[in-house]
Parts: C-alpha cells; sequence; structure tokens
C-alpha cells in the first residue's frame, strides 16, 4: 500500500529512522573513562533519542549522556562523577525489579495477566496499524507466552547463557544474558549487525558482531 504525505508518513518515516540507528556510532560522555569518547547505539527510546550505549573505549554499557563542554569536564569533579554513577545504579535496580536477582522473570499472577492483555488491547487500537521499532515495543501477551515456554524448554541450558556484549556477533538459537533485559533467546537476525532478542519484557532489536 502506498504511504501518502501526511502525518502518517512523517510517523512511520520517524520509526525507520530510529530502528536504523541502532549499531551506529554517537558521541556520548562516558562516565568510567571521565571523558567524551564515540560509542555504539544498542537501543532507542521511544523519543527517538539514544537509549543505552556501548563506550568504544572501554566496551562499558550505560544509558546515553550528552557530551559534557570542557568547561563541564575541567570543573564537574568528584560530585559530578559520583551522580553519573547513582543514576546507573538507579537503572539497574529498576531492571532487577522487573527481571528479579537472578535474571529469571517473576512470576506473574492472573490479575497482572488480564491488566497485561488489557494495556496490549488498548495499544494495538491506539496504534492501528502503525508498529514501532523492536527497540521501542513493550512486550505483547504472545511475546510474553513464547517467551515462558522457550525459557520452560531450556531451563537446563540457561546456566549457560552468554553475556550480551554489542561487539560479540550471536545468532538465532543461542541464548544471551543482558544486564539491563535478563535471560533472553535471540531468535532472528535483522541485517548485518543487528538481531531480534525475545526478553521478559519482549523483543528487543540489538547491535551484535560490532567487534570487526
Amino acid at each position: 500500500m502506498a504511504i501518502t504525505d501526511g502525518p502518517n508518513s512523517l510517523f512511520i518515516s520517524s520509526q525507520s529512522k530510529s530502528a536504523s540507528r541502532v549499531g551506529h556510532d554517537i558521541l556520548a560522555y562516558c562516565n568510567r573513562c571521565k571523558m567524551n569518547l564515540t560509542h555504539t547505539i544498542v537501543t532507542i527510546e521511544a523519543n527517538n533519542k539514544p537509549g543505552r550505549v556501548q563506550c568504544n573505549t572501554c566496551k562499558s554499557e550505560k544509558q546515553y549522556r550528552s557530551p559534557k563542554s570542557e568547561a563541564a569536564l575541567a570543573k564537574g569533579g568528584k560530585r559530578e562523577m559520583e551522580r553519573d554513577e547513582e543514576q546507573d545504579l538507579d537503572l539497574d535496580a529498576g531492571a532487577k525489579v522487573l527481571i528479579g536477582e537472578d535474571g529469571s522473570p517473576k512470576k506473574k499472577s492472573k490479575a497482572k495477566a488480564k491488566s497485561r492483555k488489557k494495556e496490549d488491547s488498548d495499544s494495538r487500537v491506539s496504534k492501528g496499524n502503525h508498529q514501532l521499532p523492536l527497540s521501542m515495543q513493550s512486550g505483547t501477551t504472545e511475546d510474553i507466552a513464547n517467551y515462558e515456554a522457550r525459557l520452560s524448554a531450556q531451563k537446563n541450558n540457561v546456566s549457560q547463557a552468554k553475556e550480551y556484549k554489542a561487539s560479540v556477533r550471536f545468532k538465532p538459537g543461542e541464548i544471551v544474558h543482558h544486564k539491563s533485559f535478563g535471560i533472553g533467546f535471540v531468535v532472528a537476525e535483522s541485517g548485518l549487525n543487528k538481531i531480534e532478542v525475545l526478553f521478559p519484557q519482549g523483543r528487543k532489536l540489538l547491535a551484535t558482531g560490532l567487534g570487526g
């Protein structure tokens, strides 16, 4: 179906643009190296801004922070560094609440399952036929059921999950452990340096094989 000019075409164009930025380089402030360095975009947030990024120098993954001015770098000092580290700890703590300390999905009560199903239905109505990029989607009922089925079938292999790093190349069928999203199953390749991974929260589009 042809896409006409107007708000819909701009919306779809914005989605494609945000999805295509995963795996690209961007200048960001690294709180571990304490300087502005080139990072690789790992996920994109709903506002089309970079979400998680990986420092190309120290390989640490963190929430994107815009580059700091030379003056800020010179006089930021200990207080700024501590604030950055606290922000990362808050993000990690939030992820643990979602997936549990050991990386396994928390049990969902029937009431929560019904609430999730209603939210999915409302979301589909509001979005119409438009679908957000995978890195911006929340899990559908189908994805959550698929994840739990895979987790049950491969429970003996979960302990051998590989630590996710954007520099490592992963293939469909492999099990990964992401420090924010938890245990995930690689379900498909999406281009040369992107993979679709099924997590407790739904599918995510992640960078892969960026180590050369």
